[in-house]
């Protein structure tokens, strides 16, 4: 990663303790929040910091106390850079959980998928401009494990632990692709 964006360990941990805590009744927890980060920066375009953010805390305030809400936002728009910095870079993101499912139990995956599923949303149609079957195909994994989208063809994929466990770890790869897919120069 580029040690110019990199998250110091101080605000990983405030944003750790806000997101995981009782202050962050509405918004997406720490690993949800890496998700959403995730899809906006390997997403075709990052909308605008009030959309996001609103979207992230569920229609709330992020805090009550301003200071601490522009911290916390401040925190967040550093590791959303973060995350950018290591992909510009060339390097796998690492995801702040286990790339592991359980049978019939929620893991941390299926919350960073859920995370990543609602950033994508905020501009779903963008997403899909240009190669909507490319993207379907790339965004399988995310989509099939969070388990948002209530399609009748995801289930049998849903309801096969190794299928699921397969899908489980393409998603570093795939963020990858999705990056490059959106950013990287067009050659003719």
């Amino acid at each position: 990663m580029h040690e110019l964006h990199a998250l110091p360990d101080s605000t990983r941990e405030l944003l750790v303790t806000f997101l995981d805590g009782e202050d962050n009744a509405d918004g997406l927890d720490f690993v949800a929040t890496h998700g959403f980060l995730s899809a906006l920066t390997v997403g075709p375009r990052i909308p605008e910091l009030s959309i996001w953010l609103k979207a992230l805390f569920d229609d709330q305030p992020v805090c009550a106390d301003a200071n601490k809400a522009q911290t916390i936002t401040d925190a967040l728009i550093a590791w959303q850079k973060e995350i950018h910095a290591t992909l510009y870079h060339g390097q796998p993101l690492e995801l702040p959980c286990p790339l592991t499912l359980k049978t019939n139990e929620p893991t941390d995956l299926n919350d960073w998928c859920v995370g990543f599923m609602e950033a994508m949303f905020l501009a779903e149609d963008n997403w899909y401009e240009g190669d909507e079957d490319l993207i379907a195909d790339l965004t399988l994994p995310m989509m099939v494990l969070s388990d948002l989208i209530d399609e009748p063809e995801l289930q049998p994929l849903r309801q096969d632990p190794k299928l699921s466990r397969k899908l489980a770890q393409q998603i570093p790869d795939v963020l990858t692709e999705l990056y490059l897919h959106f950013h990287a120069p067009k050659t003719n």
